[in-house]
């Protein structure tokens, strides 16, 4: 097969995710969880799996790619073997032998010229996929998901910390609700006796669970508004959650999920993007890539400044 141009490599990420090593990505909020209370601790960890779930869904077709590529060299080699083994008189000898050999010369070969053979096929076989209607369609669409996934890890983290913190130190109502925003969001002037019963009467240990129950932190204002109060200090936190990329990720998920992808006027005034009304929002991975990494930073640098409240 001829080598795969330096051309084909960029035609082929505009479609296809080829993943990078996400730990090492990540390392910032791997190794922050040790030191984290239990609760704050597993919602860490589950925000890590959750974007790293991301990673491994969009890495389905590069995956997938490579382990047919990777199982034809090794049926090459073993094929081979197989045949040089049955000058061994023993037939029971000559399948095991084969496979040792195979093996020893597999890995030769991926430590030398093979390795890059071996990513030009893959290069190759995916730059034949996205030429294919339906595979290029099921890879785009495929892109859009990973939008959906990395919003909702941000969703669910933003949700989560905010329960946590409340319940933990319900003190800190006092500086969310005096910002009337928070105030109106979260309407709390009366609390019933149904309510109070469904936290055992106790609201100082579930305060951050009533509050939420009440208006859930699913868009960008109210997660900006709500820690924006709750720590007004926090530089690093404030500029994180200005991030365009947060609202572009939001927007685009709303896009997404609410209208199937379909750009219209809302998403456009929202955005500022100029894509005809109409038109199918085609996500790269690379933007994927991009707004995966803005919702690590913004992640990590909230359950730090959680860590650190009092």
């Amino acid at each position: 097969m001829t080598s795969a141009s330096p051309n084909i490599a960029s035609v082929v990420r505009t479609v296809f995710f080829i993943p990078s090593d996400f730990a090492e990505n990540a390392k910032s909020l791997s190794d922050l969880a040790p030191t984290l209370p239990d609760d704050l601790r597993e919602i860490s960890l589950a925000f890590f799996d959750n974007l790293h779930g991301v990673v491994r869904t969009l890495s389905i077709p590069f995956n997938y790619t490579y382990s047919e590529i990777h199982s034809l060299h090794w049926q090459r080699f073993l094929m081979a073997e197989r045949i040089r083994a049955r000058g061994i008189e023993q037939e029971s000898e000559r399948e095991p032998a084969a496979l040792k050999i195979a093996r020893e010369r597999l890995s030769e070969y991926l430590k030398g010229e093979g390795k890059e053979i071996i990513a030009d096929d893959v290069l190759n076989r995916l730059h034949a996929l996205q030429n294919e209607s339906e595979s290029l369609s099921a890879a785009r669409e495929l892109t859009r998901q990973g939008v959906v996934l990395v919003w909702s890890a941000v969703e669910v983290l933003t949700r989560d910390c905010f329960i946590y913190l409340l319940n933990r130190y319900p003190a800190l109502a006092e500086r969310l609700l005096s910002e009337q925003s928070n105030r109106k969001r979260f309407s709390v002037e009366r609390v019933d006796w149904q309510t109070l019963a469904s936290y055992g009467y106790d609201l100082s240990r579930n305060l951050g669970a009533f509050l939420i129950s009440k208006a859930d932190l699913t868009n960008v204002p109210a997660i900006r508004d709500a820690y924006g109060a709750l720590f007004p200090v926090a530089t690093n936190l404030g500029e994180k959650l200005r991030d365009a990329r947060l609202w572009t990720l939001c927007q685009k998920r709303n896009l997404i999920v609410h209208r199937r992808g379909i750009v219209d006027q809302q998403y456009l005034n929202s955005t500022g993007d100029t894509l005809p009304i109409g038109t199918d929002l085609w996500v790269s991975p690379h933007e994927v890539e991009d707004l995966l990494e803005a919702a690590l930073q913004i992640g990590t640098e909230l359950i730090k400044e959680v860590a650190n409240a009092d």
